[in-house]
């Protein structure tokens, strides 16, 4: 049977927990969980940590968005009883070079089917927003995080938010692509708006993103541009995903 998602963050939250607490405590607990609500209605925005969430503990994300809920619990839980350092960072979405273009992410994705000539597919109206920072920015964030003495959960995120739509027009424009861009029925339970509010991480951490989408994205769309012509077509997403070998290793 396939692990979900609460699975594995709850048992991944566990077993740190117990190796700190065999460390005597000498450790710190990073637990890195994303935005661990979705915002199916649009309550708070942008989204603070002190935002508790709105979740449908039924539906289609349920495993994936209460696993990331109950990992956080688990942290605070051990840190009040075994007296192990935490820190937690909710990250917003992140993209960059060495992307695996099978995840299904919406950055590789749309540069992907761009790159191809493939149309550009958005769920729903695309009306829907998200902020995107670029990986050097998070790992700036998570080293002040980690180097630092600030224990309750931090925002990592550029506050820069797009529509989905707007986006795909950004890359296609970026791209240069001859890509038309597809609207497909919209997923349950999608996240209407997604914002960072970065205002702990400035006052605790002195961190903010310094690297613009532009320039995070020109970047990523050169990676994916030489992937292409490493190992030919990449199917991004669906059940036919795939990321060829290089075209040496198919011989």
């Amino acid at each position: 049977m396939k692990p979900t998602p609460f699975y594995i963050n709850c048992v991944t939250s566990s077993v740190l927990e117990h190796r700190a607490h065999e460390a005597h405590h000498d450790i710190n607990i990073f637990a890195i969980t994303c935005l661990p609500f979705p915002l199916v209605s649009s309550q708070v925005h942008p989204q603070p940590e002190s935002y508790w969430g709105h979740v449908n503990p039924i539906g289609p994300r349920s495993c994936y968005d209460e696993g990331k809920r109950v990992a956080e619990t688990m942290m605070y839980a051990y840190k009040s009883q075994e007296n192990v350092e935490v820190r937690v960072a909710r990250i917003f979405n992140t993209f960059g070079p060495r992307m695996h273009p099978s995840d299904g992410r919406v950055v590789s994705n749309f540069i992907i089917q761009a790159l191809q000539g493939k149309p550009i597919t958005i769920y729903g109206e695309g009306l829907q927003t998200r902020s995107f920072q670029f990986v050097d920015d998070l790992v700036d964030g998570l080293i002040k995080l980690m180097n630092g003495h600030y224990d309750g959960p931090v925002n990592l995120g550029n506050p820069e938010e797009f529509t989905i739509k707007a986006f795909a027009h950004k890359i296609h424009a970026m791209t240069k692509s001859n890509s038309t861009i597809k609207i497909l029925p919209s997923t349950t339970d999608d996240p209407k708006q997604r914002k960072p509010d970065i205002t702990t991480a400035k006052r605790e951490l002195g961190w903010q993103p310094r690297v613009n989408v532009d320039e995070g994205l020109g970047k990523t769309v050169a990676y994916f541009t030489n992937e292409l012509r490493e190992t030919g077509e990449i199917i991004p997403t669906g059940p036919e995903a795939s990321r060829p070998k290089p075209k040496e290793e198919e011989k």
